[in-house]
C-alpha cells in the first residue's frame, strides 16, 4: 500500500510524466473524437457566453464554495465525505464549463443487494470526462490532488502511474470502495481525461491511437450533427435502445418504463443540439425511431412572436421553447414516477394524493390545464459569478390566471405545512426553506442565500434565480406581463 507521503511522490513523479509526454497522432479535432462509440449517454460542451475566463486565480464559485465549506465545517465538527466530494464536483464542474469538454456515461449495471433482493447496487460503473485545455492540466491536477488527499486513507489507498499507448496516466485505487471503483487521469494530446471505471482511461488511449471508434464516428449521430452540432454550445447523445437492453435485467425494466412515459419506447437514438444564432438560441433534436429519422425544432431562433419578444429585455439573450406544457409537464412526472421502485412509487402516489385532497387543489385541473405552449428564457439580469443555468423564465399561461395562482400558492403553502409538521414532530428538516412575501413573490431559502424565486401574473409564471433578481426583471417589464407585483 502506499501511504499518504508515498502518494505525493507518485503525484510528483505522475506530473513530470504528463508534462514530458508529447503527442504522437494529430491532435483530436474535439473531446467527442476521444468518447467510446459504446457510449450510452454523453453531453459535449463549448465554454458558453457567459462563463467566467480560464484563470490561474480561484473563481469566484470556488472561493465561495471554500468559505461555505470552512464554515459548513466549523458549525459540524468537520464536514463527512459525502458533501465534500459533492463539493469538488461542483468545483470541477465550474471549472469544466469553461473550456470545451464532454462527459460520457459509457456503462453501467447493477446487482441485487444480497439482504434485500428488491434493493440494487451499482455492480459496474464506466465513466469519463475529456476536457480540451491545450496542455495546460494545472486546474485539474490541483482539484484532483485536493480531493485526493480529502478522500483517501493511508493504509487503503495506491496510486501508481501507468502507461497506454504513449500516453502515462495516474489510476489510484482504495481497498473501501468496489472493485469497479477506479479512477484514471492523464494527458492526451491536448485534453485532460478523467475516467471512472477499471480500464476505461486505457480504451480512451486506443481511441487516440486510432485503434477503437469515437462517439463522433457513429454513423447515425455524425449525420444528425451535420447542419447543428458543429454550431452548438451544447450536445447530448441518447443511446435509447442500448440503455434498454443494458439496464432493464438489472433495474427491473424501468428503463424502458421511462421511455415509454415520454412516448418514446422504440427510441433507438437521439441527439440535441443548442446554441446561439445572435441573441437567440436554438435547439434542434433528431430521433432515430426504426429505420426512420425525425426533426423536432423545440427552440426556433427565427420565432419573431412579439408578444413573446416583448418579455426579453433589450440585449439580453433568450430561448423561446415552443412546448404544450401540459403534456410535456405530464411526461415529466410520468418519467419521474417511472423510475421509482415499487413501493416507492405508490407511497409518493398515496401522499401527493393526501396532499392535494387536504389542501383543496388538482394540479393537472387547476394548473395543466391552463398552461399554454411556450417558455421564455433569457439572462437579464445576469448573476454577479456568471452561472449557466441562473437565468430567468416565463411560463405562458393561456386561461385562469387566477386558478394558476391559487393553485401555487396552495402547492406552495402544502410543502411549507409539511416542513413545519417535521419540524414540531422533531424530524430532521431539509436544510431548505419557504418563504413568502406580501408581493406574491415565493422563494426558496438556504440559510442567508435566497432562490430561486417565482410569482404569477395575467399572462406567465416568472421564475429568477433570487427574490431580487425577480422583482428587477418585474420593474423593468412589468407593464409586458400584464401585470406588476401584487
Amino acid at each position: 500500500m502506499i501511504v499518504r507521503g508515498q502518494i505525493a511522490s507518485a503525484w510528483v513523479g505522475g506530473v513530470l510524466a504528463l508534462w514530458l509526454s508529447g503527442a504522437s497522432v494529430a491532435e483530436a479535432r474535439e473531446p467527442l473524437d476521444l468518447i467510446p462509440a459504446e457510449s450510452l449517454l454523453c453531453w459535449q460542451g463549448r465554454p458558453l457566453p457567459d462563463a467566467a475566463p480560464v484563470s490561474d486565480e480561484p473563481s469566484a464559485l470556488q472561493t465561495l464554495l471554500e468559505l461555505g465549506t470552512r464554515l459548513a465545517g466549523s458549525a459540524r465538527g468537520g464536514l463527512d465525505s459525502g458533501t465534500q466530494l459533492g463539493v469538488r464536483a461542483a468545483e470541477l464542474f465550474n471549472l469544466m464549463i469553461r473550456y470545451p469538454h464532454a462527459l460520457a456515461l459509457i456503462d453501467a449495471r447493477a446487482k441485487p443487494v444480497e439482504t434485500d433482493p428488491q434493493a440494487k447496487r451499482v455492480d459496474r460503473l464506466r465513466g469519463a470526462l475529456v476536457v480540451q485545455n491545450r496542455g495546460h492540466p494545472e486546474p485539474f491536477l490541483r482539484l484532483i490532488q485536493k480531493t485526493v488527499n480529502e478522500q483517501t486513507d493511508r493504509a487503503e489507498a495506491t496510486l501508481v502511474t501507468k502507461t497506454a499507448g504513449s500516453w502515462p496516466y495516474q489510476e489510484l485505487r482504495d481497498q473501501r470502495l468496489p472493485e469497479w471503483a477506479v479512477i484514471a487521469w492523464g494527458h492526451i494530446d491536448g485534453h485532460f481525461v478523467l475516467t471512472v471505471g477499471a480500464g476505461v482511461w486505457p480504451s480512451i488511449a486506443a481511441i487516440a491511437a486510432g485503434e477503437a471508434p469515437s462517439l463522433s464516428e457513429v454513423p447515425w449521430y455524425a449525420a444528425a450533427r451535420r447542419n447543428w452540432g458543429r454550431r452548438a454550445l451544447i450536445e447530448l447523445f441518447v443511446a435509447a435502445a442500448d440503455i434498454q437492453d443494458r439496464l432493464d435485467p438489472f433495474l427491473d425494466g424501468r428503463a424502458g418504463k421511462f421511455f415509454r412515459a415520454w412516448d418514446a419506447g422504440n427510441l433507438e437514438q437521439a441527439h440535441w443540439a443548442l446554441g446561439l444564432e445572435g441573441r437567440a438560441l436554438f435547439c434542434v433534436a433528431h430521433f432515430r425511431l426504426g429505420d426512420e429519422t425525425v426533426r423536432r425544432m423545440y427552440a426556433d431562433p427565427e420565432n419573431r412572436d412579439p408578444r413573446l419578444l416583448a418579455t426579453v429585455p433589450a440585449e439580453a439573450r433568450y430561448a423561446i421553447y415552443h412546448l404544450p406544457l401540459d403534456r410535456f409537464l405530464r411526461r415529466f412526472f410520468r418519467g419521474l414516477m417511472s423510475i421509482q421502485e415499487g413501493r416507492q412509487r405508490e407511497n409518493i402516489e398515496r401522499i401527493w394524493a393526501q396532499i392535494q385532497a387536504e389542501h383543496g387543489f388538482d394540479v393537472e385541473r387547476n394548473l395543466l390545464a391552463h398552461l399554454g405552449e411556450y417558455i421564455v428564457l433569457h439572462n437579464d439580469p445576469p448573476h454577479p459569478l456568471r452561472l449557466p443555468l441562473a437565468v430567468t423564465g416565463l411560463i405562458e399561461i393561456r386561461d385562469e390566471p387566477a386558478a394558476v395562482r391559487q393553485t401555487i400558492d396552495s402547492m406552495c403553502g402544502a410543502f411549507q405545512a409539511a416542513l413545519d409538521q417535521a419540524a414540531a414532530e422533531g424530524r430532521a428538516p431539509p436544510p431548505w426553506n419557504l418563504h413568502h412575501s406580501g408581493d406574491g413573490v415565493w422563494c426558496l431559502q438556504y440559510g442567508l442565500v435566497a432562490g430561486p424565486a417565482w410569482t404569477v401574473t395575467e399572462r406567465f409564471i416568472v421564475f429568477s434565480w433570487s427574490p431580487h433578481a425577480l422583482r428587477s426583471y418585474l420593474a423593468k417589464v412589468g407593464d409586458e406581463l400584464n401585470c406588476s407585483l401584487q
